[in-house]
């Protein structure tokens, strides 16, 4: 693979991740609560990512992507994850403050939430499908190469999330005032939902 064809790879995955969607929400959500959070949330995302880039890699992307109603059904079943997600975000915006065992005690699993989010995510299937073997040239080397083009997904993931979560980390202290973090939460919430409805339809 020759250098100006990663570095076309790159410049697309960038854009990529950078355009906001359910995974940066839910990062950003956990993040807001506190950086750690924020990185397991981060960490089941990138879990999902490998997942994708090895799926893409194995061709199951391919077999997926010919069964309309195993994509139908993983559609489903992340709108659904999604809008639970979102509604939790919203219950959070209308109760008392500050209360952060209580908040703890409604959002327990941030890794399990990245990972759903991305794993359920048929976009994200089908993105990795139609991308990653634009930039294979077919031969002898052609494992090396999607190896290649996987690793660098993961570690371009890795520093973005890194970003992200730095980002909230700097302005956590201004939303930490109640009505601002109920906002926030209200916010997110909504964000979810919409992102919910939006991949129920398709």
């Amino acid at each position: 693979m020759s250098i100006e064809r990663w570095t076309a790879f790159v410049g697309v995955l960038l854009v990529v991740l950078c355009t906001p969607g359910p995974d940066f929400a839910v990062v950003l959500r956990h993040a807001l609560e506190h950086p750690r959070r924020g990185a397991r949330a981060a960490a089941g995302i990138v879990t999902g990512l490998a997942g994708h880039t090895a799926a893409a890699a194995l061709g199951l992307s391919a077999v997926l992507a010919a069964r309309p109603d195993v994509l139908t059904a993983i559609r489903l079943a992340g709108a659904a994850y999604l809008a639970w997600l979102g509604v939790q975000a919203v219950r959070s915006a209308f109760r008392p403050a500050p209360a952060s065992e209580a908040r703890d005690a409604r959002t327990p699993h941030p890794y399990r939430d990245g990972l759903a989010t991305n794993l359920l995510n048929p976009k994200a299937l089908l993105f990795f499908l139609g991308l990653i073997p634009q930039f294979v040239v077919p031969g002898p080397a052609m494992t090396a190469q999607l190896l290649l083009l996987a690793a660098t997904t993961i570690v371009a993931s890795v520093l973005w999330w890194a970003v992200v979560i730095l980002v909230a980390g700097r302005g956590r202290a201004a939303l930490a005032r109640a009505r601002v973090r109920r906002a926030v939460d209200g916010v997110t919430g909504g964000a979810l939902l919409g992102v919910a409805l939006t991949v129920a339809r398709g």
